[in-house]
């Protein structure tokens, strides 16, 4: 039994704790990333075919013929293929590549916004985590001093209605500890689902980016949808201007056919008359129709990220100041009032209830504090994903 204690200390103790940039290093590989990366790679082969031809095709034929005078094999060989859209291989190649360019583009930005993702919940961990660490320190000190005023009743130095309300304020701060400690598990936990090749037990959190007021935007037009968007387009283009050449195919026929006393050799083409339907042209007015649809998309588009980027900009700047209010003010001015009340105890000027006030209201504002970063990093973070910025881009400084 003493071995297995020792050895789960062991593995607890030696546990490694993770930085970000170990964390990300290992989601590159994830299996999230690779389901990406494979799907991707089957929709480029997709839209490689577009630019593909059909085959020719081989055709082999045998018989056996009696005439009056003769009597023998007969055989023949032939080749065709059918070429559609003979006369735009320019712009079924264009329409290929930026069709190709439209999943790459939108590949890399799934990638990001899963980097992100990961970066989002490794800082809510990290505060999760300090918090809970916090909520545990006010409680060891509290229970301390709770165990100190029962023997401060039983002296008879104060009343049991004092008593009571200390240990009734301690077991809720019993409540409020399982609270913190089941949100650093429940945050640690869905960054395990994030990063799904790997088991972390233990955050470094010495990697956080700084909280600033101020985090500039880039050019929307350089948004990953947006080049998505325009990729897309162009390749729709390039379809649109296929369908206006002058054939939709054609084809072609080569024939050597060996009979008993003759040699045939036949070449045919097969041109498609397509004047005499309307398929061409209910062709030309889906891509102008998908062309149309793709402006519309990429305007909304572009208003959508404007708009969100802005509305997240305030909240920061809000969620900034409310946080410097405590950082600058509120708790230095409750960790002074505690060092008060703590010297006051010693030369008797204060009571030991006092300073468990002050201790309190101490450690309540730190996690008030905390509770305004974590909602900072989670509006942050949801800006970087709207506005497609890098990480710690516009952030200079590390807290």
């Amino acid at each position: 039994m003493i071995q297995k204690i020792s050895l789960f200390l062991f593995v607890a103790l030696s546990a490694h704790a993770y930085n970000l940039s170990e964390i990300l290093d290992v989601t590159k590989r994830s299996h999230s990333a690779n389901t990406i990366k494979e799907l991707a790679s089957s929709k480029i082969a997709d839209e490689a075919l577009v630019n593909s031809y059909e085959a020719p095709k081989l055709g082999l034929s045998s018989a056996h013929a009696r005439t009056p005078v003769e009597n023998g094999m007969e055989y023949g060989v032939s080749f065709s293929q059918n070429i559609a859209k003979p006369f735009a291989a320019e712009h079924k190649e264009n329409a290929s590549k930026y069709a190709i360019k439209a999943i790459e583009q939108k590949t890399q930005h799934e990638l990001h916004i899963l980097n992100l993702e990961v970066t989002s919940r490794y800082h809510n961990a990290c505060v999760a985590k300090e918090m809970s660490s916090l909520a545990q320190l006010l409680f060891d000190e509290q229970n301390r001093r709770v165990g100190q005023l029962q023997s401060a009743y039983e002296l008879g130095e104060i009343s049991k209605q004092n008593l009571l309300f200390h240990k009734l304020d301690l077991a809720k701060l019993t409540q409020k500890l399982n609270f913190y400690k089941r949100s650093e598990i429940e945050k640690r936990s869905y960054l395990n689902e994030s990063v799904d090749n790997l088991i972390i037990e233990t955050l470094a959190c010495d990697d956080l980016v700084g909280i600033k007021k101020d985090v500039k935007l880039g050019d929307i037009e350089e948004h990953g949808e947006m080049q998505e968007m325009a990729s897309l387009q162009n390749a729709t283009d390039a379809l649109l201007y296929a369908q206006q050449t002058p054939l939709s195919s054609l084809g072609y026929d080569l024939m050597y056919h060996k009979e008993l006393d003759t040699t045939r050799y036949t070449f045919g083409v097969s041109i498609p008359l397509d004047f005499v339907t309307s398929e061409q042209e209910l062709h030309r007015k889906k891509y102008l129709s998908l062309s149309s649809a793709l402006q519309e998309q990429k305007a909304a588009i572009y208003l959508q990220i404007q708009q969100k980027s802005y509305s997240r900009q305030l909240k920061i700047e809000t969620l900034f100041n409310e946080y410097m209010l405590y950082k600058e003010e509120i708790v230095p001015m409750s960790l002074e009032l505690k060092e008060l009340s703590k010297l006051a105890q010693k030369s008797g000027e204060g009571t030991l209830m006092e300073h468990l006030d002050s201790s309190r209201s101490y450690t309540q504002n730190v996690l008030e504090m905390l509770e305004i970063k974590q909602k900072y990093y989670d509006e942050l973070f949801e800006l970087y994903k709207t506005a497609d910025l890098s990480i710690g881009e516009n952030c200079a400084t590390i807290d």
